[in-house]
């Protein structure tokens, strides 16, 4: 089989993933104010620490005006908080508070408790393996999608 027809036999895997990836997360999220999007604005703000809304929306693939209102509840929460950005008058900095620091980091652990029994029979390498290649296939999609916008 050619190289493009076993990327394409990945593609066709990663829709499943995604869904029931995100049916698992939801249902560590039953009982809590957390929502699937609102916990990878959280995660987001973890990983990288305090950074704008467009950043947010570029780095998970979707609008801004998507991740303000995911941050406006987050603020209602006490998840996160804004601040004057340095280096931007207009476009605040979002950061995780005190208290959204500790519920993404609760959060996180239950999950991965919850994904050791997936991981058992793959081993490091395998794993690598696949963040590469999903890797590539991101940055690829990317860039192909960034080309058709400039040419539409």
């Amino acid at each position: 089989m050619s190289a493009d027809r076993e990327l394409y036999a990945v593609l066709q895997r990663i829709r499943p993933v995604h869904e029931l990836s995100a049916r698992a997360v939801g249902a560590g999220l039953e009982g809590s104010s957390l929502t699937v999007p609102l916990r990878a604005v959280l995660e987001r703000l973890h990983v990288e620490g305090p950074q704008t809304v467009p950043s947010i929306a570029r780095s998970l693939y979707v609008t801004r005006q998507g991740v303000q209102a995911l941050v406006d509840r987050a603020k209602e929460l006490g998840l996160a908080q804004t601040r004057p950005n340095p280096e931007h008058r207009r476009s605040h900095l979002v950061a995780l508070t005190t208290a959204g620091e500790r519920e993404f980091t609760a959060l996180h652990a239950a999950e991965l408790d919850r994904l050791g029994p997936l991981a058992e029979g793959l081993n490091s390498e395998d794993i690598a393996a696949c963040v590469r290649v999903l890797d590539h296939v991101i940055g690829g999609l990317t860039r192909l999608t960034a080309t058709e916008r400039n040419h539409a």
